[in-house]
């Protein structure tokens, strides 16, 4: 059975600079073609078998020969004009059973010109027949498409493959996607403020929220109608309380020697605290549970210097920061380890790691730091409670219970031995969650975000830790791992949380990237102002330092072209934007990723508008997303292997007449379109747009 990632199948090297010749009218096998460089993301490109390993088996039939694979892929091969003729039997595979499965099988030549096609195919019907004149060819390619219904179950086979060769023997060959080109000028002298428009807070609980603004410093800033309660800092830190629940409108104004930049801020004091996705930067994919103070601190300089004026301004520490023995210790830890705790069995920093933590001082000075930056702190936690806690039975802070009548025994972790289930429906674990509150209250923590709780989904303990979030005088964005959340909870997870994870651990392979695309619109609806589904973290740049904690120390593995697909299909979706890589190798790519200021305030937008598919065949889609200012925002994707031509037809769009286009990965205007606007778009490439109608655009 097929996994959920898609599938991409592309072959070989080049070859070497000599071509071997066949002999007249030789068959040549498609199998006994060098496959071994052939990727995708279900299995393997088996040679003689299906994708599971088993023989080619096609209504019934058993084929010695052929090659099997997996929607939506592509198998490209030279000709070089040396064959007239390919043959074979095509179906989704017998292993599959139960009418599952469906593809689309292709042909396609010179020019990617369509020489046969099988239309939509599913198990269970006969196999077909494919005979292709390939006279002149020099090139041909192999697709599967899934038929525009999802590529689960689509074991797909070329049976019997085989060319008819007069001359130059077939080979298969790589295509190589286009480079991308996006702008990376640096930020104009004049100040110019991003970020978003909308900032929430809880009534009474203190606030910190920097001014986004790049431009040439010194600086001053000015805010008007700043209520009684907040105050403006030199370096352009909003500080303070509100007191009364309300939206107040400031005008927040930067200044220096090359000009002037303005813009009006909704400060929102009520329960609702992500206005917008929260973007920040995360530990977890450069450090997994290693991570350590000055590592933190390294990458927070980075994001207050690089970053912030963009509106990135969360730092989190990630997973298992209160392990000692971090550095010698598997990542997920080991069953019985010490781990640093207080009297009343919260976990606290090691100050091995942590330094500021000495004398039990937590995370305190360390959320100092982060603040002082004008940035927030967030730290990640497990679900429940320690095991060693609830083996001595400590007292529960601030209340007569203690751990064992919080605990939920039989409630473990599957990969982390260090914590058991807390019974969140009972005064007793309540009282242990409002003390873990308390504790992260009086440390400063602005964002929590805690592990093993949505998949299985433990919907007391969710309640739990948002009764206790609502009573600590802190406002904290409450976020969930790992997923998949399961979709029937979603009007729960929605009203009870800021953000929750819609995908397992996302990681660096086209085949999850693909995956989102149908996260993202299975979960469109719960999407708005304050709760947001999470496609997961932003595997970017620096990634597993010293080899942990998923694969090899690297580089990300997302080609160039994918990278602006991530984070176009993030902001268009829109998802909270957590990078995971380490900062400060980021090169000028990477950065200029993250802070093409277009982009993000796609992500950004205040009307929080979800974006979904307008268009969709073949793996070429259209998404779509409104804006607060009237504007389309439009993501041309290619989730395919070739590049192709993709169409926005204002008619799917629900728009008539001009539209001025803008290119935002360009930050270009390419002119004005009346129906439609097409672009070629590389292998898992995106063109992202922003229309605006054409007589807005001129007032403008």
């Amino acid at each position: 059975m097929k996994n959920t990632s898609a599938t991409l199948i592309i072959l070989a090297a080049l070859g070497p600079l000599w071509v071997s010749t066949a002999r007249a009218d030789e068959a040549v096998w498609l199998a006994s073609l060098d496959l071994s460089k052939a990727t995708q993301g279900f299995g393997k490109p088996q040679p003689d078998k299906s994708v599971d390993g088993h023989p080619l088996t096609l209504g019934g039939t058993t084929y010695a020969h052929g090659f099997g694979t997996h929607s939506r892929g592509i198998l490209a091969v030279a000709l070089d004009g040396g064959a007239k003729r390919f043959t074979a039997t095509v179906g989704i595979d017998d292993e599959v059973g139960g009418g599952k499965g469906s593809a689309e099988f292709q042909v396609l030549g010179n020019g990617r010109k369509t020489l046969w096609t099988s239309g939509l195919m599913h198990q269970g019907q006969p196999p077909k027949a494919v005979d292709v004149d390939l006279t002149g060819q020099k090139m041909v390619m192999l697709r599967v498409t899934d038929g525009g219904d999802g590529y689960e179950f689509d074991h797909a086979d070329w049976a019997d493959a085989q060319f008819d060769v007069t001359g130059t023997r077939p080979r298969t060959v790589i295509l190589t996607a286009r480079e991308p080109v996006i702008a990376m000028n640096a930020a104009p002298a004049q100040p110019e403020i991003h970020g978003p428009t909308a900032v929430g807070i809880r009534s009474s609980t203190p606030l910190l929220w920097t001014i986004p603004v790049t431009g040439k410093w010194p600086m001053t800033f000015s805010a008007v109608n700043l209520p009684i309660g907040l105050s403006l800092s030199p370096v352009g830190t909003i500080t303070g309380t509100l007191a009364k629940p309300g939206d107040y409108a400031v005008r927040v104004a930067a200044r220096n020697g090359a000009g002037r930049a303005e813009r009006v801020v909704h400060f929102v004091a009520g329960p609702t605290l992500a206005q917008t996705p929260p973007m920040g930067w995360n530990s977890y994919d450069a450090y997994g549970s290693n991570v350590n103070e000055a590592q933190t601190l390294a990458n927070a300089r980075y994001l207050r210097r690089n970053m912030q004026p963009y509106g990135w301004q969360y730092v989190v520490v990630d997973y298992r920061w209160y392990d000692p023995a971090s550095a010698t210790a598997p990542d997920n830890g080991e069953p019985g380890e010490v781990l640093t705790m207080d009297d009343y069995g919260r976990l606290l920093p090691p100050a091995n790691r942590f330094p500021s933590a000495a004398n039990g001082q937590g995370f305190q000075g360390l959320a100092d730091q982060v603040h002082a930056m004008g940035l927030r702190f967030g730290i990640h936690i497990m679900r429940g409670i320690p095991r060693s806690a609830v083996k001595t039975n400590l007292p529960i802070e601030g209340s007569l219970y203690k751990a064992a009548d919080a605990a939920r025994t039989g409630d473990t972790c599957p990969w982390c031995p260090d914590m058991v289930g807390v019974r969140g429906d009972t005064p007793a674990g309540q009282a242990y969650y409002d003390s873990l509150f308390r504790l992260y209250a009086a440390w400063g923590v602005d964002f929590v975000k805690m592990d093993d709780t949505s998949s299985p989904y433990h919907a007391d303990e969710i309640e739990a830790v948002r009764r206790a979030i609502d009573k600590c005088g802190r406002s904290i964005v409450y976020s969930l791992s790992p997923g998949e959340t399961p979709v029937t909870q979603g009007a729960h997870v929605a009203s009870h949380t800021s953000m929750w994870r819609v995908s397992g651990d996302f990681w660096d392979g086209w085949n999850a990237l693909d995956h989102e695309f149908a996260l993202g619109a299975k979960w469109r609806p719960f999407a708005a102002p304050g709760h947001w589904p999470d496609g997961d973290m932003l595997p970017l740049g620096h990634l597993s330092l010293g080899g942990r904690p998923v694969g090899r120390d690297r580089q990300t593995r997302f080609t160039h072209n994918e990278q602006m697909t991530l984070l176009s299909l993030w902001s268009l979706l829109p998802s909270p934007l957590m990078v995971g890589a380490n900062l400060p190798d980021n090169d000028p790519w990477t950065l200029a990723v993250l802070t093409n200021p277009e982009v993000l305030v796609v992500n950004q937008d205040s009307l929080g508008a979800a974006g979904g598919a307008a268009a969709s065949a073949d793996g070429l889609e259209v998404w779509a997303k409104k804006m607060a200012d009237g504007s389309l925002a439009v993501g041309l994707f290619n989730r395919g292997e070739i590049e192709d031509i993709v169409t926005a037809d204002w008619s799917k769009l629900g728009i008539t007449g001009r539209y001025a286009v803008r290119d935002l990965w360009l930050r270009k205007n390419l002119g004005r379109f009346k129906d439609k606007y097409a672009a070629s778009v590389p292998s898992h490439g995106v063109v992202l747009l922003r229309l605006t109608e054409a007589r807005r655009a001129s007032a403008s």
